[in-house]
């Protein structure tokens, strides 16, 4: 099971608390794939260590942000070449949702780079991308893929 808390707006001094980022546990297995998760949700929790003292578009904040779009990035192509080769019915919807998520982290990072993005801002687009790319996205396949 990964841990994780309910949708709710969070102020910036509860970004310490990192209580958002799901904790990847060995029952949320997908394969190969769980390097890239464990250590996108690390990613995570370092983005939010960051945030809580740190401004959004401060260049520590901005480096995190494109590690975690290259890590994505790496994710999105190791996902859909095991999908592939598991004729998954559900890759082109997987598809979709690696490049909406790559465009929400180029927009991210865009406005970081241009000064205007705000904590609250990048800590709802992470936490909400994590828990459902985790969550709603990777364990229904898991499913799939352990049945075949």
């Amino acid at each position: 099971m990964i841990v994780c808390c309910a949708k709710r707006t969070v102020s910036p001094p509860m970004f310490s608390t990192m209580a958002c980022i799901p904790n990847w546990l060995p029952i949320a297995s997908v394969g190969k794939p769980d390097e890239q998760h464990i250590v996108l949700l690390v990613l995570g929790r370092s983005l939010l260590a960051a945030l809580a003292t740190y401004s959004a578009n401060s260049l520590l904040v901005r480096d995190i942000l494109a590690d975690i779009e290259n890590q994505f990035q790496e994710d999105n192509i190791l996902e859909e070449q095991t999908l592939k080769a598991n004729a998954c019915p559900t890759l082109n919807e997987h598809r979709v949702d690696h490049q909406d998520s790559i465009e929400s982290f180029a927009k991210l990072l865009d406005d970081a780079s241009q000064g205007q993005c705000e904590k609250v801002t990048v800590f709802e687009v992470i936490n909400e991308w994590l828990n459902y790319h985790i969550l709603e996205n990777d364990l229904p396949v898991t499913r799939y893929m352990r049945s075949h």
